[in-house]
């Protein structure tokens, strides 16, 4: 049997379908694909373009409790064969033990053979034969009753660990912000799946490596990827002695060993160590020439005075102000000010007048705004915002932060209207 690798996706470090069906043949024997992170690999689509001629085997070991969107349910019933895994990293750990589910009952007698150690013990438990022998290859695979146990009780309480391991992906995903030139890509929030990882993505192998060594100062552990199977060097050995094809490289696969950093998370992190682990995160990225958020001074006041003429279309007032009018202003208000300053340029304002805020930034800076909105929520605690109605940039902006406009506003036809946190979001 002869093993040939597909490569990952280039937006993510799934497998990609497409890869695979580059690389099938009409002598394939059976496809295997691990829904890397708990992130669902598109089963059926390779079931479609192999007209189900081909076993597909589910490595399910990061993917407890993920949901397939293509049926609504869990992840591990579209192959033949699905695995997961019980080890201490995983959603679900026991320390050590695994999790076998056999989707094809042709399959089904010969699970248990290999289970029971090459023999046909679980016919002779059910009665089928008088006595047992070893009729096949197997192992010992049978799991401890210790571990059992332990099993039984993780499961039990699934719901309550994937809730804590989900509020902290997404306590990851809303802090970790992710400004211009920022060092770090964050994953998007379609690979949230079973919040069984969140990594960070750096574009240089040797700014990570810069960052895992903070981290380590930091007493925050980070893990980074593994090494493709391809480039193993089992799989190399082999190679070197023909026993196993060249093969072309996966390139996205190499990318994604040297670029990707798992932040810590399990269920039961404390919110002080997740506020510990975002503020060095973020310490380090302002550290590598991040955008950051300072006190206004008047120096600023001429550039806040132009960006906010830059963009009247996101103040209720939608006219220029005059240099005169903002310094007034600013003489009374601009103690609330903040600036986002990038290589000596200020690329965005954020201020409030008891706690009604205004905030605006240069069109190229994508990211700022946010950056700014979040650092003096968390500063200033209780922000709200008025904006016109007809202005959908603000009002998409806000939206997308959790802020819908005021119910009872809306109904007395007001505009500009107060926008507030959805906190049933």
């Amino acid at each position: 049997m002869t093993l040939v690798f597909a490569d990952s996706e280039k937006d993510q470090p799934n497998v990609s379908v497409s890869d695979i069906m580059k690389q099938v043949t009409d002598k394939a024997k059976a496809i295997v694909v691990v829904h890397y992170a708990g992130v669902p690999v598109d089963v059926h689509s390779i079931l479609e373009q192999t007209n189900h001629s081909i076993p597909i085997v589910e490595d399910c070991a990061h993917a407890i409790d993920s949901v397939d969107p293509k049926t609504g349910d869990y992840v591990g019933k579209a192959g033949c064969l699905s695995t997961f895994s019980f080890h201490e990293t995983k959603n679900i750990g026991i320390g050590e033990g695994g999790l076998l589910v056999v989707n094809d009952k042709k399959l089904w007698r010969k699970a248990q053979i290999v289970r029971e150690k090459g023999t046909n013990r679980t016919d002779f438990t059910a009665g089928r034969v008088a006595f047992y022998t070893w009729v096949d290859l197997g192992s010992s695979y049978l799991l401890s009753d210790i571990d059992a146990v332990m099993l039984w009780s993780a499961l039990q309480h699934i719901d309550l660990i994937q809730n804590a391991r989900l509020a902290v992906w997404d306590a990851y995903d809303q802090k970790l912000l992710c400004p211009p030139n920022c060092v770090y890509n964050k994953p998007s929030k379609s690979l949230r799946a079973n919040a069984h990882m969140y990594f960070l993505e750096f574009n240089d192998p040797e700014m990570r490596t810069e960052f895992c060594k903070a981290m380590k100062e930091n007493d925050v552990l980070v893990a980074t990827h593994y090494v493709p199977l391809d480039a193993s060097p089992f799989i190399e050995d082999q190679r070197s002695k023909i026993l196993l094809p060249a093969g072309e490289p996966c390139v996205q696969a190499t990318k994604g060993s040297k670029s990707l950093v798992c932040l810590p998370l399990y269920a039961d992190i404390s919110t002080q160590e997740v506020k510990k682990i975002i503020t060095a995160v973020i310490e380090f990225a302002l550290s590598k020439g991040a955008p950051r958020l300072v006190a206004a001074d008047e120096d600023h006041w001429e550039q806040i005075r132009v960006l906010r003429n830059q963009n009247i279309d996101c103040f209720t007032f939608t006219k220029d102000i005059t240099r005169d009018e903002h310094w007034n202003f600013m003489r009374k208000h601009s103690d609330t000010y903040r600036v986002t300053v990038q290589d000596g340029k200020c690329v965005g304002f954020i201020g409030h007048v008891e706690q009604d805020a205004r905030l605006a930034t240069s069109a190229k800076e994508k990211g700022v705004a946010q950056l700014m909105w979040e650092s003096c929520e968390q500063e200033v605690g209780g922000l709200d915002v008025k904006v016109l109605l007809d202005n959908q940039r603000s009002l998409s902006f806000f939206r997308k932060l959790g802020y819908v406009p005021d119910a009872k506003a809306l109904e007395d036809g007001q505009n500009p209207v107060v926008l507030h946190r959805d906190t049933k979001l």
